[in-house]
């Protein structure tokens, strides 16, 4: 399958797309209200003005009817309508019938950011909500940049080794400085003089991975101009393995933008099936060490089925559905760059609170207002007793757009961290 990117190509189906993503805040909070249904200012109780949807049985939101929650005792309840008035200040009904901190259409924190709510009070009956706040995991992303000679060659009015360049760099476009208080960034140039016939191979001149780090890579890469070889596999292999060596928590992978077919160590001028194998060989290693890798062919003199192993190796995709680019100008390059770098964005979140044994099974997730199912391939799960990830097609929804996010568990079933 092949969809334009601009004057660029991105061939297959991404599964983990890209996108600027605010998330809404992340409520780690409490059923907050007993079976029982609030009175209203009338004296009449809510259950009584809803016409008979309240009593039913029930495991999670979505088994009721419009305007209720699945409450205490697994019985279909709510504590509010939505013009009732029923919550008191500085407090609001949602579509479930609870009531909820902040004004109706409240904004949340964004998706690179910690968020949480402020402690509240009770309404009625209910428990007090708890000041418990997340952090979705930073990805890592090393940006590995052939450096061989053949990226002084035009692209579309510039080099590309400058097109490269300025998709990363340039000010106030570049995807480096949007990102880099998201992402953590590091950055390798790879090339070699001859292979092992002059020396060392791959070189590799390297920025160490961190965030905020446009800085540095910038300086780097300004340093360094295009020379030698395309040993593009042994160059995977050597990053991979220092980005094993990063302990902090999120996705790691890979962005390898290369203008064309690798050569090897042992062999520069083999620019052949063998030299395509190490390629592959080496982006398969690297996604069995937990490590992703997306590739951009800058320019078009790589061929299509090489790209395409290469993408499905570094993503473990069977077939051909995994997305590789192929970028002819400027603007093709940085939407690549945009959309794989984006996307390595985790669905995993840390929360500062530890859920208790006995409620691990008993908590609810919305998104965007739709209750999501623990366990199933498209809902979510817990990793931990203090992890919550996204899975399926609840992660990929997040990737892009901005999105509220909702979770509950029983009241003091949460001990904060």
């Amino acid at each position: 399958m092949t969809s334009p990117l601009h004057n660029a190509s991105r061939h297959g189906l991404v599964s983990r797309a890209l996108g600027g993503v605010a998330l809404g805040a992340l409520l780690l909070a409490a059923s907050l209200f007993p079976g029982g249904c609030s009175g209203s200012s009338d004296g009449a109780s809510v259950c009584d003005q809803l016409e008979g949807a309240c009593g039913g049985e029930c495991t999670f939101d979505q088994d009721c009817p419009a305007g209720t929650h699945c409450g205490q005792g697994s019985s279909c309840t709510a504590e509010c309508t939505t013009d009732g008035g029923q919550c008191g200040p500085g407090k609001h009904c949602d579509s479930t019938g609870q009531c909820q901190n902040g004004d109706a259409g409240a904004g949340g924190s964004s998706f690179g950011g910690t968020g949480g709510i402020s402690s509240g009070g009770t309404g009625g009956n209910g428990c007090i909500e708890e000041d418990v706040k997340f952090e979705p995991q930073t990805p890592t992303v090393v940006l590995l940049v052939d450096q061989s000679g053949s990226m002084t060659d035009n692209f579309g009015g510039t080099d590309r080794w400058s097109a490269v360049y300025n998709a990363l760099f340039d000010q106030p476009n570049g995807v480096v400085l949007q990102l880099q208080d998201k992402v953590r960034f590091g950055l390798s140039l790879y090339t070699s003089h001859g292979g092992f016939n002059g020396g060392e191979c791959p070189i590799l001149t390297e920025q160490s991975v961190a965030l905020g780090n446009y800085t540095a890579l910038e300086a780097l890469f300004s340093a360094n101009q295009p020379e030698g070889d395309t040993p593009t596999g042994e160059s995977i292999t050597a990053v991979a393995a220092e980005l094993v060596q990063v302990t902090e928590p999120g996705d790691k992978a890979i962005v390898l933008a290369t203008d064309g077919e690798p050569d090897n160590c042992m062999d520069a001028d083999a620019h052949n099936a063998t030299s395509q194998k190490i390629s592959v060989d080496a982006a398969a290693a690297a996604f069995n060490q937990g490590i992703r890798t997306y590739v951009i062919a800058v320019g078009s003199d790589i061929s299509d089925a090489h790209l395409q192993d290469v993408a499905n190796a570094g993503t473990g995709t069977s077939g051909s559905n995994a997305p590789f680019w192929k970028a002819n100008d400027q603007s093709g390059l940085i939407d690549a760059f945009n959309t794989i770098i984006e996307g390595v964005r985790s669905c995993v979140f840390d929360l500062n609170g530890t859920v208790s044994t006995e409620a691990q099974n008993q908590g609810k997730v919305t998104l965007d207002g739709k209750a999501l199912s623990q366990g199933d391939a498209n809902g979510w799960q817990l990793n931990s007793p203090s992890q919550v990830e996204l899975v399926g097609d609840a992660c990929d929804a997040i990737k892009s757009g901005d999105h509220d996010i909702k979770i509950s568990f029983p009241c003091g079933s949460i001990t904060p961290r």
